[in-house]
């Protein structure tokens, strides 16, 4: 693609760039798609407490399962 001659054209042309567009409208803090920065909330032992055993219970029943085909 040739540049145009007129530097309001060219101008124009390199706006509309991807990479260019970003970096002249957006700030380092912005992601792709400019949604804020979200917090995390505080940790829930309930539910961790939970996916612990859950994962202990399935643990076991691998065992008894591997022990009754043994």
């Amino acid at each position: 693609m040739t540049e145009p001659a007129d530097p309001v054209a060219a101008e124009a042309v390199a706006h509309h760039d991807a990479a260019t567009h970003m970096d002249t409208h957006a700030s380092l803090s912005d992601d792709d798609h400019g949604h804020a920065a979200e917090t995390l909330g505080p940790i829930d032992w309930q539910k961790w407490a939970f996916a612990v055993a859950g994962g202990i219970a399935g643990l076991i029943v691998l065992v008894f399962f591997f022990a009754a085909i043994s």
